[in-house]
């Protein structure tokens, strides 16, 4: 198997190690991250005898030694997925990426005798995974071992009973750093876990915003880099750039995509961007109890951004298939100063003319202690209950998680790294921030509609009036909480049986 090169070991290592411990909530040397058991000598991958005795590097190698020793006769282990988001490759292209997930995959299928089978469907039909899910709960069928699905299905499917809750699952062990504790205690209520995310369901790095360099220097604007690194890069900054950036390229009176302004983006994408970085929740889990929440801090933020909106600072683009790659077009050429993306998108950065720069969302404050950004996708691959073997299932899929550490996230970093999507050594470091901030608002889930839609709604309107909003939808949000927490109650009866 190919081992990542040298040259990018020390900054994948790190990567990783800071993934790690973020994602378990420990520091280094504590449970959750690597062990001396853990890392090993990595060999060399080709290169000349006299370069492997020169230099022997140190490679991260995660490994679930608490898993079972054994095998599955070729079973073929049949997976769910997306066209944007495989989780399978049939064979090497070239390409690191795919290249990875099969070798990920490959190494998984050697080591307990199993053949992975992959469906995909388009993302736009990810209510059509559930369908599959659900029938086949309901009929007692066995079609796939694991449905990739979104959080909102998650919970349903949890709450309805056609999907296991974690806390009854074989196997895993959430303390290890392939799991995302700030995203997993989201989803562990009245001591029940209802739904354990890991690497295997993550996109490596996270949300991000994408700034304009040559922009910020004929702006004569402050780095966004040297504002991170101090503390003092907050949405009251962002939003001060923004606005300097603004102006009518075209002189025609007229503010269009023609011009200039601080972000191009459809009002949907904005909506989670308004208030991630401040480590706030829609939905807060203070004892493990969810309940809405209605924190003037959030009205405040919201309210910043719908007067950053209302005062012309975005372009706001209809929200259709279109949209995302529009708005990436634009900043590419020089109509916005910032884009908000996922790290997935810088790929597609490669052939933009201005150089750019990459940083984590903004905090609230410059007393916050720590930087917040949203995931890069909000699926997690489950089983139907009745699922015939549910140890082999998570047997496979902790596997899978392991090697995605191992394996997928180094060729993910060293891909941007080699064919620079990422341009320079400050926005290396910014990817390691951007890495360890990632949070997901798993409440909001819930019922996005009544949960996340009233804020979503003022945005659209104009409006600053986000706590009437609220309050309006707030029976029917704390109905999904009284029906989430209903069926915990009788999930734990069950577990207790």
């Amino acid at each position: 198997m190919k081992i990542i090169p040298r040259l990018f070991c020390g900054i994948l290592a790190g990567i990783l190690l800071i993934s790690a411990s973020a994602c378990s909530g420990k520091e280094s040397g504590e449970p959750g991250t690597p062990s001396a058991a853990e890392v090993q000598s990595a060999p060399s991958d080709g290169e000349e005898a006299g370069e492997e005795a020169a230099a022997q590097e140190t490679e991260f190698r995660y490994s679930a030694d608490y898993l079972p020793d054994v095998t599955y006769g070729g079973y073929a282990f049949k997976i769910v997925a997306y066209n944007e988001y495989p989780a399978d490759q049939q064979e090497e292209n070239g390409n690191l990426i795919n290249d990875a997930i099969f070798q990920r995959n490959r190494l998984v299928e050697e080591r307990y005798d199993i053949k992975i089978a992959e469906t995909r469907y388009p993302y736009a039909q990810y209510s059509d995974v559930y369908g599959l899910l659900k029938n086949a709960a309901l009929a007692q069928t066995d079609d796939f071992d694991l449905y990739t699905v979104v959080f909102p299905n998650a919970y349903s499917g949890i709450i309805e009973r056609v999907i296991p809750a974690a806390s009854s699952l074989p196997v895993i062990d959430m303390s290890q750093p392939w799991y995302y504790k700030q995203i997993n205690d989201g989803m562990a209520v009245g001591g029940v876990v209802l739904a354990a995310y890991t690497a295997f369901d993550k996109s490596p790095g996270g949300q991000l915003i994408i700034f304009n360099k040559n922009m910020t220097a004929d702006l004569q604007l402050e780095s966004p880099y040297a504002l991170v690194d101090s503390g003092a890069w907050t949405y009251d900054r962002f939003y001060s750039m923004g606005k300097a950036a603004l102006s009518d390229l075209n002189g025609d009176g007229q503010m269009t995509e023609d011009d200039r302004f601080a972000l191009c983006l459809a009002i949907d994408d904005i909506t989670d961007f308004a208030y991630y970085g401040s480590g706030l929740k829609l939905v807060r889990f203070g004892d493990g109890t969810p309940e809405i929440a209605q924190d003037e801090r959030l009205y405040d933020m919201f309210g910043d951004m719908a007067d950053f909106l209302n005062t012309g600072n975005i372009l706001n683009l209809p929200l259709d298939a279109s949209a995302a790659d529009k708005a990436l077009q634009l900043f590419k050429t020089g109509h916005a100063l910032f884009h908000k993306a996922k790290t997935s998108m810088l790929v597609q950065l490669g052939d933009m003319e201005d150089d750019y720069g990459i940083v984590t969302y903004p905090k609230l404050t410059e007393s916050q202690e720590n930087y917040f950004n949203g995931i890069d996708g909000s699926l997690i691959a489950l089983p139907a209950v009745s699922a015939s073997d549910m140890e082999r299932t998570f047997v496979v899929k902790e596997a899978l998680s392991v090697e995605s550490m191992n394996i997928y996230y180094p060729a993910y970093y060293e891909i941007s790294l080699k064919n620079r999507y990422v341009r320079d050594e400050d926005s290396i470091r910014m990817l390691e921030i951007v890495t360890k901030a990632n949070t997901y608002d798993v409440g909001a889930a819930l019922d996005y509609n009544a949960i996340r839609g009233p804020w979503l709604n003022c945005l659209q309107k104009g409006s600053n009036d986000f706590a009437s909003s609220v309050a309006k939808n707030l029976k029917v949000a704390q109905k999904a909480i009284d029906k989430l927490l209903e069926n915990i109650e009788a999930i734990k009866a069950e577990l207790n049986g």
